[in-house]
């Protein structure tokens, strides 16, 4: 299989859970909270250069639902003011009533890691970085929902 790209929250632990699943051909970049941040344009450069070099054909943004940011906000506690914090907070606050309000805590910890995930794929679409890029060398950007503690994969 080509070689993929999985953008993961860091000291989630993710690397070798992927791996027994995906393979030992991928590769790891971390953002805190899965949030890329298009304001920090060399790193940004430096993963396209990565994406170029290890001809990547498949990007995957992961959220795991034990992610603490968004634990953190479904169960209201004190955030440290972390931008991806508040964009997941934002998330939620938009889709409480429609998506979240009387769901299971687990259903929530998916909905809102799938809510970050959509965010963050549209973020890269839509970024003057890559969107060319993606679309000029036919790359794909999947979103993927993993459950360590039930073992799920979602690709989304």
């Amino acid at each position: 299989m080509a070689n993929q790209l999985f953008i993961i929250c860091p000291f989630s632990g993710m690397e070798s859970y992927l791996q027994n699943k995906y393979g030992k051909n991928i590769f790891f970049i971390t953002y805190s909270g899965a949030i890329v941040q298009q304001q920090d344009f060399d790193y940004m450069l430096e993963v396209k250069n990565l994406i170029y070099r290890e001809k990547i054909k498949r990007i995957y943004i992961v959220n795991d639902t034990s992610c603490r940011f968004i634990n953190g906000i479904i169960k209201r506690n004190k955030t440290i003011g972390f931008p991806s914090q508040k964009v997941i907070e934002e998330l939620y606050v938009e889709y409480y009533f429609s998506d979240f309000k009387d769901q299971s805590l687990f259903n929530q910890q998916q909905k809102l890691a799938e809510f970050n995930i959509k965010n963050q794929v549209d973020e890269i679409m839509n970024s003057t970085l890559f969107k060319d890029y993606i679309q000029e060398f036919s790359i794909e950007i999947k979103g993927l929902i993993t459950s360590k503690e039930k073992r799920l994969f979602k690709e989304i």
